[in-house]
């Protein structure tokens, strides 16, 4: 599987995010708060949805009652 782009509405620290993964491997590096687990999280939630004990608003952006998550891959060619 190739991650090939992330869009984020409302989610933790981002307001409205795309990302779009290169090529090969990746690097997630900035300082303490910059959003790295955020993407992380991201992506664990558009594959698997919510896990045992985790509670949505907890992805939320402080003062959200809504966000969004799109995941964009590739498999086997599709």
């Amino acid at each position: 599987m190739k991650l090939k782009k992330l869009q984020l509405k409302n989610i933790r620290s981002y307001v409205d995010q795309e990302i779009v993964f290169p090529e090969g491997s990746l690097l997630l590096a900035g300082d303490v708060g910059a959003g790295k687990t955020t993407l992380l999280l991201a992506v664990e939630y558009a594959l698997f949805g919510l896990q045992p004990g985790q509670a949505g608003a907890a992805l939320l952006r402080h003062d959200s009652d809504s966000g969004e998550v799109t995941l964009a891959f590739e498999v086997e060619g599709q």
